[in-house]
């Protein structure tokens, strides 16, 4: 039998957090998009749609990963109080996907700390 162990991360360490309003983080994820088409995915917990860039895995970065510290060179992210599964771009007929990450605590907390650093 093979020994399976789960090991949640530690720490998250944003190096940027860039807090857009809604419509412009809309007009952000959808740049690009052809008509019809469909834009990358947002996720979405505690209130906040958001999405981040991880780090290159240099060797330092792989350390600390091994370590249990993540890091993400930026999440972009706005407030959006209530779920939705997909946005619909009515100029162009495209969609951007919203996943919901409401069950992976991590990514609730990082939600959370993003919530906190609007209200400061």
């Amino acid at each position: 039998m093979v020994k399976v162990t789960f090991k949640p991360w530690e720490e998250v360490v944003i190096h940027e957090a860039i807090h857009y309003s809604l419509e412009d983080l809309i007009k952000l994820s959808s740049t690009g998009v052809q008509p019809g088409g469909l834009a990358p995915s947002l996720r979405w917990a505690e209130g906040v749609v958001f999405r981040a860039q991880g780090m290159p895995p240099t060797d330092e970065v792989v350390r600390e990963n091994l370590q249990g510290k993540v890091h993400w060179s930026s999440v972009e992210w706005a407030l959006m109080p209530e779920y939705q599964n997909v946005i619909l771009i009515k100029d162009i007929n495209a969609k951007i996907p919203i996943i919901n990450v409401t069950a992976t605590a991590i990514l609730c907390d990082v939600a959370k700390a993003l919530k906190n650093q609007a209200q400061m």
